[in-house]
């Protein structure tokens, strides 16, 4: 579980507040729990679970019973890696009774949400449920739970994440633009484009101000923002080339508050980006813009016009222009970013950057907006570095909290320093090229014991230096590994070293340290692999495994579930990829044989099934 933290109050406030606590530790009564103050409580309070403090204080005296029955106090609840019979004990002692008290809910685990919706119309009792965020749910759940928010009255932020593919993404746009005081939606629906278009607003309109959503088609841009009049932030992950009509059939929309947009094009080219900003973003002071190939979008001339006519207001430009290249065609990119060292650009203070990086099957590049550095996710990649505008100041870069390594000579020859970075992902040609310590390597780049998150593209080769660098990083509490080489000749050796890894004290001094919670692999040596990591990982709440191999289910199962395997103690959920109907009977049998574990599951159908292979991904949760 993760706990939300009340947000804190301003400076002054703050530090009389420590004035005081330092003022009463000289007291000889500071020794009493009692004398300290309710707020200072509260604040106590914000660092721990709710329902850890419910246990603890309730019954203490009469003033904890009341400071914590105090109607007026808001409940936050963050759900994510619970056991069932936690979840159930929580359910009863602190959600039922104090539904009305509850300002924000974060649920993770599909399992959970169908347990504590249950019945829905239990969501109507959430009268003062603010901010609801939703992962890892089912569409049609989903779609019932929308027409009961309808009734919240407090609820202006929602976050959703639906697993698998909506046939009709109108219907839940509809009920989301309904909710009448709604102003911060993140929407993760996929999805085909819509057989049946949104039609254009008359009558009925949302009054959300900033809007995140993963998926749109450009045909789809028109209607959707026709329900947003108030809108003032626009964020997509994904906007798609419309695959049924030219975008040119629609009429201007005028967005009088919309200042910042976002947009991660997908074969969308230069002259139909240029006609939505002409006709929809053209009073935009913020613009941040990714996209691929279409060596249009790094044409300065093109980019210099449209800004001096079509966006006198822009402030802010931010693009990032990725693109694969070869012997032939090198010369006709090469050339293009230069063009980028202006006196336009820079008067503007808009500088930029081009880095080429080299992968086993291509070359790659990518041309960005730099000082300041502004994204929250940098790849180092550069092994031939191009400064444009003259500008090569090297800084510490804080905006960035995810960072990709690509090769050995990016870390090498990186002169930023990145001290706001808590996931990083390693590729396998760094991995490989690496002779030396990892840590040594990046704690030149950021601080290593602030990451909480690491992601490895690699081989079976990589567990040596993965447990090394482990050793340096102990915050750590979600690990994901894709092991690239499915036909690696060398399986067998590979396989047979991680049993001897388990044998030195590296090993066991990383098993023993570290906090991992959450571990994915996608891989198709999962048994070993599942083992491997079980025993490097005692800590392990959740497991998330990709369906390959030729391993028996049912061992499998019972490997994880076993009572005497401790390193399995902490485990409470488990999703499989990627299974078939065969391996969900496979499954059911064997829960329906367990006498000492309840073990709950759930079905939702993968994002990419093909209509004539179709999987799922399975969740249990005991």
């Amino acid at each position: 579980m993760e706990q939300i933290k009340r947000k804190r109050q301003n400076d002054f406030t703050d530090n009389n507040k420590k004035k005081k606590l330092i003022f009463n530790s000289d007291r000889d009564c500071f020794t009493h729990l009692e004398d300290l103050s309710n707020e200072l409580f509260y604040e106590i309070f914000d660092y721990l679970d709710i329902y850890d403090v419910y246990e603890a204080f309730s019954k203490v005296n009469t003033r904890f019973e009341n400071l914590l029955n105090d109607p007026t106090l808001p409940i936050r609840i963050s759900l994510s890696f619970i056991s069932k019979s936690r979840f159930e004990r929580y359910n009863t002692n602190i959600i039922i009774p104090f539904q009305y008290r509850i300002t924000l809910l974060q649920l993770s685990n599909p399992l959970v949400i169908e347990h504590l919706f249950s019945p829905i119309s239990i969501l109507l009792k959430f009268i003062r449920l603010e901010n609801l965020h939703l992962r890892n749910i089912e569409s049609k759940y989903f779609q019932e739970i929308l027409i009961h928010l309808i009734s919240l009255p407090c609820l202006y932020s929602l976050i959703v994440s639906c697993t698998d593919n909506v046939q009709n993404k109108n219907v839940f746009y509809h009920q989301i633009f309904r909710l009448s005081v709604l102003k911060y939606c993140k929407l993760s629906l996929t999805g085909n484009s819509q057989s049946n278009s949104l039609s254009m607003a008359t009558t009925e309109f949302s009054p959300i101000e900033y809007f995140i959503i993963n998926q749109l088609y450009v045909d789809e841009l028109y209607a959707f923002l026709s329900y947003l009049p108030q809108i003032r932030r626009l964020s997509i992950r994904n906007l798609y080339k419309s695959p049924k009509k030219s975008i040119r059939e629609f009429y201007p929309i005028v967005l009088n508050h919309l200042i910042h947009v976002s947009l991660n094009m997908i074969d969308v080219n230069f002259d139909e980006f240029q006609f939505i900003i002409k006709n929809l973003f053209n009073q935009i002071e913020i613009l941040y813009i990714s996209t691929k190939d279409d060596r249009a979008y790094i044409d300065a001339n093109q980019w210099q016009e449209l800004i001096l006519f079509h966006l006198p207001n822009l402030r802010i430009f931010d693009i990032q222009h990725k693109y694969s290249f070869n012997k032939s065609n090198y010369l006709l990119y090469d050339s293009l970013p230069d063009k980028f060292n202006s006196l336009f650009w820079f008067k503007r203070k808009w500088f930029f950057e081009h880095h080429i990086y080299h992968s086993q099957n291509d070359d790659h590049a990518i041309f960005f907006s730099t000082n300041p550095y502004r994204r929250k996710q940098h790849i180092l990649c550069e092994e031939t570095n191009k400064n444009i505008n003259r500008n090569s100041e090297k800084s510490h870069i804080h905006s960035v909290n995810h960072l990709l390594i690509q090769t050995k000579k990016a870390v090498i020859n990186c002169q930023n320093y990145f001290p706001n970075v808590t996931e990083i992902t390693l590729f396998h040609n760094f991995i490989h090229e690496s002779k030396n310590s990892l840590s040594n390597q990046f704690k030149k780049i950021f601080p290593l014991k602030q990451l909480t998150k690491l992601v490895i593209h690699s081989n079976l080769s990589c567990f040596s230096k993965m447990i090394e660098l482990l050793r340096y990083i102990p915050y750590i509490h979600t690990l994901n590994i894709e092991l690239l080489s499915f036909d690696d000749p060398q399986r067998s050796y590979h396989l047979t070293n991680s049993y001897v890894l388990q044998q030195n004290e590296t090993f066991r001094l990383v098993s023993r340290t570290n906090n991992i919670q959450n571990l994915t692999i996608i891989s198709s040596y999962e048994m070993e692999l599942v083992q491997f990591f079980v025993n490097l990982c005692p800590r392990l709440k959740h497991l998330t495994i990709n369906r390959f191999g030729w391993w028996r289910l049912g061992k499998f199962l019972q490997f994880l579930l076993s009572k005497t395997n401790k390193n399995t103690r902490h485990l409470v959920s488990l999703c499989i990829e990627n299974v078939s109907e065969n391996d969900i009977d496979v499954i059911r049998s064997f829960i329906e044989a367990q006498k000492d574990v309840n073990i709950d599951l759930t079905k939702v159908r993968n994002l990419s099934a093909d209509d004539r292979y179709v999987q799922y991904s399975i969740y249990l949760w005991w």
